[in-house]
């Protein structure tokens, strides 16, 4: 992994109050985000999500179908003037550090624009201080996409490269269920619909990995032997699979929910490094999976961070045993203050609570908080 998220800090967006210093979170490879029901831990990745919506042309886009101004700003209009947002990335070796900022306004028809937008990028290694790039103010989409400058670029690619994933719909209308275009296989999509053509291109070209993850399906699904991807005349391809000891092919509608969201999340963390996403964020990925599903999936996420940066956002507490204290952030909703807050742990924090207690239950017994009282 080239380049990561160091650093996020935002203000004055939904739940997150307008102090920026205090809604600031450092990111590691993995992250793993726990909390109550409303406390914020989707708000975060709605955030991260607006970004990277900015870095395509998409954010006038992203704010229409989020319900406009007043449904993005902090209580509204009244009570928030603006929307801040920072984001620092820095490489493998630290040497080069860019960081991004904004702040978004609200005109009179409710429509958000860029009150401020700037670039810093330093390689500290030819420089011996960052250089700051204006880019200009009154714009309804980023001027990250018109700069041509490599630095900015570089980083631009980087921040579209964040992907949210959600395979939570898995009924039969489903695209994940019924397959696609067999020529749509460039990327996993973000709800899977296009598995089978991704499936079918990663066996065609990068065939260990193909492999591995017919071999983790396997551990979790023992009826299963191999996936059957066949493209059909018309150029769809659809998602069946054959059973171990048996000839015969069956659909995904003879896979529970939780078998095919488990072989949609094995699908997108054991892909080959140069089809993954820089940064993968996954909502509640536990949702129906078998307790033992849950220690694979975990294996899983550690392989695939060493390509890609992970956020995780869960309500499993027996999922959080499998990571370290120090990759849990606890997402609170501080009802006095009327917002939420970030908190990262660390294992010196914990280290007499462990000595007698799993993460799980430290977080049931409320210790990590983010528990509703």
């Amino acid at each position: 992994m080239g380049i990561f998220l160091e650093k996020l800090a935002f203000s004055g967006y939904c739940s997150y109050d307008n102090n920026l210093e205090k809604n600031t979170l450092f990111l590691d490879r993995v992250n793993v985000i726990v909390g109550a029901n409303g406390a914020g831990k989707s708000n975060l990745i709605s955030f991260l999500e607006m970004v990277a919506y900015m870095m395509t042309g998409g954010f006038r886009r992203y704010v229409a179908i989020h319900g406009g101004a007043q449904s993005l700003m902090y209580f509204g209009r009244k009570r928030t003037t603006q929307i801040n947002g920072l984001i620092t990335c820095k490489n493998e070796g630290g040497n080069v550090q860019d960081e991004y900022s904004f702040s978004l306004e609200a005109n009179a028809s409710g429509q958000l624009f860029f009150s401020r937008e700037e670039m810093q990028y330093w390689d500290k290694t030819k420089h011996e201080r960052p250089y700051t790039q204006d880019l200009g103010v009154g714009h309804s989409e980023s001027n990250m996409l018109a700069s041509t400058k490599d630095p900015v670029k570089i980083f631009r690619n980087y921040l579209k490269q964040i992907r949210v994933f959600h395979f939570n719909d898995t009924s039969m209308a489903a695209r994940i269920r019924n397959g696609g275009s067999a020529a749509d296989n460039a990327y996993l999509r973000s709800d899977g619909g296009n598995i089978a053509a991704f499936l079918y291109r990663m066996r065609e070209e990068n065939l260990k990995h193909y492999q591995r993850v017919q071999r983790y399906v396997k551990t979790v699904l023992p009826q299963f032997q191999d996936f059957y991807l066949e493209e059909d005349i018309g150029g769809n391809i659809a998602l069946r699979w054959q059973i171990a000891g048996d000839e015969g092919i069956l659909g995904t509608n003879q896979l529970s929910d939780g078998s095919l969201r488990f072989i949609a999340l094995t699908t997108l963390l054991l892909q080959p490094a140069d089809h993954a996403p820089a940064t993968i964020i996954l909502d509640e990925p536990e949702i129906g999976l078998h307790p033992y599903a849950l220690a694979i999936l975990a294996d899983e996420v550690r392989m695939a961070s060493k390509i890609s940066q992970i956020i995780i956002s869960t309500q499993s507490p027996l999922f959080l045993n499998y990571f370290k204290p120090e990759e849990i952030i606890t997402a609170e909703y501080d009802a006095d203050k009327q917002s939420s807050r970030l908190r990262r742990h660390t294992e010196k924090e914990l280290t007499e609570w462990l000595k007698e207690y799993s993460l799980s239950e430290l977080w049931e017994k409320n210790v990590l908080g983010g528990v509703p009282l």
